[in-house]
């Protein structure tokens, strides 16, 4: 091995150490060593070496998957090479291609997702002989081989299942069919031949679950070509892969086909190769019932062959992903109107019903067992159903959904005597058939939601099902039952019927149950106290005319109860890692927070204690980003609230994070500084905009380390925080000497395409809050550095950006707006019309509402406040201002818009979604703050303006009243 090849080796086993410091000091050797030329061929060499552990070739393997996403498309910094990117492009398929066997397919899927993200930037202009290099790589025997090319096809042609159509898409997939199809179909053929035949006379490199992954591969393939459009060599050759009268169908033979080799064990939870291809099988019956249905006359073939399939299908959970997929088929085909007749009688429904539905509805052995030693997961698969681990319970209930689109009454009516029996039952022997209720309750569930999203609950309701009913007749007895006298699932299914139908029972309903649901947090069972968090937060969240159905005043009685309860059972988990698996539990004590607000501050400093004991601990080992965000999101939450009402409770504040905040700091816990600097933002926003405190003057120096601005994420904040600095410390600023490095990050964030928004955001700070002849030298290069973004390209933000930025320095009386244009016209003769006609006023009528206040009033600076705009060459442009100007004033405008607290109730990270390098904590945000604040109504300080001018310069009257009348 190669010395390099060894160093890599190393720092990739630190990085999975169980050692935070190694882990992070691992991470960022690895993150200096991507600018090294061949460092991805390094990488690729160490995946494919047999005599490295398998481990550090997986990590290896997730490195090169994450430096493509980060670095292929040239957007960085950092870059790859013309010359790498082409090395790393041969080396691809026959990596690929080594990596076909059983041992080392995680690897060959991590390689295919680089391989994807490759592809997507460079096929087919930069990466021309791909489609050859693969088709001429298909071997006649050898199914290792095969396999890899098959696999390679796949990683590239997958991603057109969700893209939009485009003319460069379809350019891209007629590219491919015109090579591709024909290879393929005579592979298929050839697999299909050898499928057929027994085991003991296969060729060498061809064994049974060889050649059932090629068929999982090619039928996969089948689903990616065709995800677009049927292509045309499909259509010709439909009845082989779909069934006519000449042919059997491919397709249609493997969902009945048995091989029990292929199955797996019966103690398997991951499907075997069969339960693969079927489940691939039917996406294709589903792609084609939804988008090829006038050519697909075998559809009835296929709904047979599902259901019979479906009612010989035993309760493994290896076949839960198969079972899954046949569901969702037969709910598309069940909606679709046209086939209406197929499902009609009464028997076929009560057939549906009793041979489907209900062998899949009822809890089995597994749930059972993950229920008491795997309760995050039981949790997670319950309410976060994906297309990854569907439970079959879920996709019985869409099923059941499915059927009632088109026979509601039906259904409820035989669904509802399935209820009834299964509830006579459970009333027979309580203890012994608690899985009768269990069973009840969600064919209930499943009749009675119309509608429902996982943010808002059911939404609609079965009108034939009397929800509340239900509730009081059979769910609330279990809410008050002594864990004693009922089995725990019970209790959680009360639970989550609460949870689900929140948005059926009334506010005083819900506040009569609040209690129950408290009592329920102090269980000892993990489950049941999580899903009274889960549900308390849900009921919380609650919206009516947009505004959160309870008040401060209604959750105060509650408040420290509940805090106290989710506390203690977050604290229990002893682990940095336990104490942050449930994040459920955290987002209840943040939702909690942003009810109660101003309530709490009789309490605040015990819930600050623990809420910062949580980070401390958390922080040792950051393990989970929800709960993460949760956490840092209560604490700002509490920050806001009691600091609103009792500003002298700042200093507490300050003392108890301090001290937390400087350890993550000198500890470079990377995922926790973009919340730190977000909270220490918020605490000096807190403090008077005139002083700047001495324990933030301290960290002017170390917050400009080139160090923390290198890290993606930590800008967002650095920036927010240092406005903070500017407003309130320009002259201690100035006279420690920092202006230049700031200066510096600027330019460093002008030169990136991800963070340029930033660059203006903390220029326009330095405009505004430090002496003019600070800033005047530098504008110069300020404005070249600007222009050469100008010129290449930039993003719509960057456009709109730099109309503010400018629209600023006109309204501030330090610069104004002679200033600029004398700069720009000495920069290049003529370059101020050139900006004012091809940017700044193309673009004004475009800007997002909470920008053009302060247009508005730029605008109106640069009419009335210049001596350079009425004289020539600039003069030509006052009529076209003035037009801007007023266009202006016709369009919706909002001068009230903050940005913030309207939507703080509604706060819900989990569905904005996490980004990995920055996450925004929404409720630190303050009011944005605004330089012409002292405007009330720019239509009236522009009338006030313009009238003083035209005193001042009687040519101006002339030339409002060309501009009157010419429109």
């Amino acid at each position: 091995m190669s010395a390099d090849l060894a160093l890599l080796s190393t720092t990739l086993a630190s990085t999975v150490s169980p050692s935070a410091p190694i882990r992070r000091a691992a991470e960022e050797q690895l993150r200096q060593a991507e600018a090294q030329p061949s460092f991805l061929l390094l990488v690729l060499e160490l995946v494919k070496s047999n005599g490295v552990d398998m481990t550090i070739r997986q990590a290896g393997g997730v490195l090169f998957k994450n430096v493509v996403k980060r670095l292929w498309g040239g957007e960085e910094d950092t870059t790859i090479s013309t010359e790498d990117k082409a090395a790393i492009k041969t080396q691809l398929v026959p990596i690929m291609i080594s990596l076909g066997t059983p041992a080392t397919a995680k690897l060959q899927s991590q390689i295919g997702e680089g391989l994807s993200t490759i592809a997507t930037l460079d096929f087919p202009e930069q990466w021309q002989g791909l489609v050859d290099e693969l088709v001429g790589s298909l071997s006649p025997d050898n199914f290792v081989i095969n396999n890899g090319v098959l696999a390679t096809a796949h990683s590239i042609f997958r991603r057109w299942r969700s893209q939009f159509r485009t003319d460069r898409l379809y350019s891209e997939i007629n590219l491919v069919l015109s090579k591709f199809c024909q290879p393929y179909y005579e592979l298929f053929k050839h697999v299909d031949s050898l499928l057929s035949q027994p085991s003991t006379s296969l060729p060498a490199n061809s064994s049974l679950p060889l050649l059932a992954q090629s068929l999982l591969l090619l039928v996969q393939l089948f689903h990616d070509l065709s995800s677009q459009d049927l292509p045309p060599f499909f259509e010709d050759h439909l009845g082989e892969f779909m069934g006519d009268e000449a042919h059997e169908g491919w397709l249609l033979k493997y969902l009945s086909w048995e091989r029990p080799e292929l199955k797996g064990d019966d103690e398997d939870e991951a499907p075997g190769p069969l339960q693969k291809i079927r489940a691939a099988t039917c996406e294709i019956a589903e792609l084609f019932a939804q988008k090829y249905l006038e050519v697909f006359p075998q559809l009835g073939s296929f709904v047979s062959a599902v259901w019979n399939m479906l009612t010989t299908i035993g309760p493994g959970t290896r076949e839960d992903v198969l079972v899954s997929r046949a569901l969702r088929f037969l709910s598309v085909v069940v909606r679709l109107g046209s086939h209406r007749d197929m499902f009609a009688s009464p028997e076929t429904l009560r057939a549906f019903c009793e041979k489907i539905i209900l062998p899949n509805m009822s809890i089995r052995q597994h749930e059972e067992e993950m229920f008491e030693d795997d309760p995050v997961e039981y949790i997670r698969r319950d309410l976060e159903p994906s297309t990854e681990s569907d439970t079959r319970r879920q996709a019985a209930t869409d099923f059941t959904r499915a059927l009632m689109d088109n026979f509601e009454r039906e259904v409820t009516d035989i669904i509802k005597q399935y209820i009834a029996s299964f509830l006579q039952d459970y009333a027979s022997n309580p203890t012994e058939k608690w899985k009768s209720k269990d069973t009840a309750i969600y064919l209930l569930t499943s009749i009675a939601s119309r509608g429902s999203t996982q943010q808002l609950g059911v939404t609609s309701v079965n009108v034939l099902v009397d929800v509340v009913e239900f509730f009081g007749q059979n769910v609330f007895a279990d809410l008050q039952a002594a864990p004693s006298t009922q089995h725990p699932i019970l209790t959680v299914d009360a639970i989550k019927f609460l949870y689900t139908f929140r948005n059926q029972l009334t506010k005083d309903q819900l506040l009569s149950v609040i209690p129950l649901l408290i009592h329920q947090l102090n269980s000892d069972n993990y489950v049941i106290f999580s899903y009274a968090a889960i549900t308390i937060e849900r009921i919380l969240f609650i919206k009516q005319a947009r505004q959160t159905l309870f008040t401060q005043a209604d959750i105060r009685p509650f408040a420290d109860s509940i805090l106290t309860a989710l506390f203690t059972n977050i604290e229990r988990g002893g682990t940095p890692e336990k104490i942050a698996e449930n994040d459920y539990l955290m987002k209840c004590v943040m939702r909690v927070i942003i009810t109660a607000r101003q309530s709490l501050t009789p309490h605040y400093e015990i819930i600050l204690t623990r809420l910062v004991n949580i980070l401390g601990e958390i922080s040792k080992n950051p393990s989970n980003p929800n709960f993460n965000q949760y956490c840092f999101e209560s604490v700002s939450a509490l920050i806001r609230f009691v600091c609103e009402g009792t500003p002298t409770a700042l200093p507490t504040f300050e003392k108890a994070l301090f001290g937390p905040a400087q350890i993550i700091l000198t500890q470079d816990v990377a995922e926790f500084i973009p919340y730190i600097f977000q909270i220490l933002a918020q605490l000096l926003e807190l403090h008077p905009p005139t002083t700047l405190p001495d324990e933030y003057q301290a960290l002017l120096t170390p917050l400009l380390s080139a160090q923390l601005w290198e890290q993606r994420g930590n800008i967002p904040a650095l920036v927010r925080l240092w406005k903070a600095l500017l407003m309130r410390g320009g002259p201690v600023i100035v006279a420690q000497g920092h202006v230049q490095a700031l200066l510096g990050v600027f330019q460093r964030l002008v030169g990136s395409k991800f963070y340029d928004v930033f660059a203006f955001e903390l220029v326009e700070a330095l405009y505004e809050f430090l002496p003019f002849d600070v800033m005047k030298a530098p504008s110069h290069t300020i404005f070249l550095l600007l222009l050469q973004r100008l010129q290449t390209k930039p993003s719509t933000q960057f456009s709109y950006s730099f109309v503010t930025y400018v629209s600023l320095l006109w309204v501030l009386d330090s610069v104004g707006p002679d200033f600029t244009i004398q700069l720009l016209d000495s920069i290049q003769p003529g370059l101020f019309g050139n900006l004012i006609t091809g940017v700044i006023l193309s673009n004004t009528q475009k800007l997002p509402i909470k920008s053009r206040k302060l247009v508005e009033t730029g605008l109106t600076k640069l009419l009335t406040k210049s001596d350079a705009i009425l004289t020539p060459p600039s003069q030509q442009y006052w009529s076209a201002i003035l037009l801007a100007l007023l266009d202006l004033f016709t369009l919706p405008q909002d001068i009230t818009y903050n940005g913030v607290s309207e939507d703080l109730d509604g706060l819900d990270p989990e569905t904005a979604g996490f980004q990995s390098s920055f996450s925004k904590l929404g409720a630190s945000e303050r009011q944005t703050h605004d330089p012409v604040g002292h405007i009330v109504d720019t239509k009236a300080f522009a009338s006030k303006e313009l009238s003083r001018r035209s005193k001042e310069v009687p040519g101006v009257v002339s030339l409002i009243w060309k501009v009157m009348s010419q429109n």
